[in-house]
């Protein structure tokens, strides 16, 4: 007993020793805590990159790969053979207020001009087989005559056209 009356007996104590056998961490227990930290480290890198994935910037373009496919040698190719064209003749008969008609274009129609000539803007096509009236001309322009010409049924309809593809005829 001691010398205040509290007896020692009375309550246990766990008695802790500090510096001796049972404090000491065995070397084993730091091997797998440095094993288990390495392995939470890489994980956490590799989830990282995961997130990351398509935002961090390449290191420049992507290549295009090239793929040869062998090709035959090209054929020598015939050289264009000639074609009936529409020739184009002026007639002596075409005069100012005789009835001509569209004729020799091969059925691409006769381009009508604002004036005489090819500079001037096309305003509209004659028909192959479309008769006009003849009101002015000829007026030479680039080697061709040209005549100003209008529809018997549409007197709005008056515009200059080539001669080359206008046939005299008689009285409709």
């Amino acid at each position: 007993m001691r010398s205040d009356g509290w007896m020692d007996e009375t309550v246990p104590t766990p008695r802790v020793e500090t510096g001796g056998e049972g404090a000491a961490v065995p070397t084993f227990t730091w091997i797998l805590g440095g094993v288990a930290l390495l392995l939470m480290l890489a994980l956490c890198g590799l989830w990282s990159l995961y997130l990351l994935r398509g935002q961090m910037p390449t290191g420049g373009p992507t290549p295009t790969p090239i793929i040869w496919t062998p090709t035959t040698a090209p054929t020598p190719t015939p050289p264009p053979t000639a074609t009936d064209e529409p020739t184009p003749t002026t007639s002596p008969d075409i005069a100012i207020g005789r009835y001509v008609q569209v004729a020799g274009t091969g059925g691409y129609g006769l381009s009508l001009r604002n004036g005489p000539g090819e500079s001037y803007t096309r305003v509209d096509v004659a028909l192959e087989g479309e008769i006009f009236i003849i009101v002015d001309g000829p007026t030479m322009s680039a080697g061709a005559e040209w005549w100003k010409v209008r529809d018997s049924d549409n007197e709005q309809r008056e515009w200059w056209a080539v001669g080359n593809f206008l046939e005299p005829m008689e009285h409709p």
